[in-house]
């Protein structure tokens, strides 16, 4: 299993863990399950902080956060709580997350291209090691994950087969390859930078690896927008 397969396994975990935690839809339901939002964050905030603890044994950086899906989620409870218009809330939240990258991706993004791997490898793991992610996630949710991981990768296999998803990444292969990258998916910038780099000097490896992210970030943008539209749709039963 490659490494993008891996990251793609492990970030299911945090949906895992509210679908668990939770016995029911990850799209939480406020109104119909005992679990509050703010339950949810704490509960998600543990397992966050036991990846950073497992990471730094492995003597690597992570930073405590609350992860994009939950923040999304806690604005849509949010406007049905006040009365406000649901949909505009969940695209707004939405569209900040599409957007913003969030404090890991920056602290990786500042590390040589060695490092990178080796950061990745031990959060999502790798074909013989678990990952600080996965490893962690039976200690946070205290309860049997694995219906829940199960659901959550039926639901993204929809989402990466969704006409919709599939066109938007069509969109994205053809921004980056006008600029002159040759991948042919969103995960694909990933080993596309790790092999380039790896045979340059350390300043022009950086360079690459900067100008190629510079890229990958303004081409992604609409394809993760339709991503997440679609994944929020079908955590839905739409």
């Amino acid at each position: 299993m490659d490494n993008s397969n891996r990251r793609n396994r492990a970030l299911l975990s945090v949906v895992a863990l509210i679908a668990a935690t939770i016995g029911a839809s990850v799209i939480l339901q406020p109104a119909a399950h005992s679990e509050q939002p703010s339950s949810i964050r704490d509960q998600v905030l543990r397992h966050e902080q036991l990846v950073a603890d497992c990471m730094k044994e492995r003597g690597f950086e992570y930073e405590v956060t609350v992860p994009g899906d939950l923040l999304i989620e806690e604005a849509r409870a949010a406007a049905e709580a006040d009365g406000r218009d649901i949909k505009a809330a969940v695209k707004q939240a939405a569209a900040v997350r599409g957007t913003s990258p969030s404090p890991n991706e920056l602290l990786v993004a500042g590390l040589e291209p060695r490092q990178q791997q080796a950061w990745g490898d031990a959060l999502w793991g790798t074909d013989d090691t678990a990952g600080c992610m996965d490893s962690t996630l039976q200690a946070a949710a205290r309860v049997d994950v694995e219906a829940g991981l199960r659901r959550a990768e039926a639901i993204l296999a929809q989402v990466k087969s969704d006409p919709t998803v599939r066109s938007a990444e069509r969109t994205y292969v053809a921004c980056m390859t006008t600029q002159g990258y040759a991948v042919t998916s969103v995960d694909g910038i990933h080993e596309y930078v790790g092999t380039r780099a790896e045979v340059l000097s350390d300043e022009a490896g950086q360079k690459l690896t900067d100008t190629a992210y510079a890229r990958h970030d303004a081409c992604v943008r609409p394809y993760n927008q339709t991503f997440n539209a679609t994944h929020l749709r079908l955590l839905g039963g739409k």
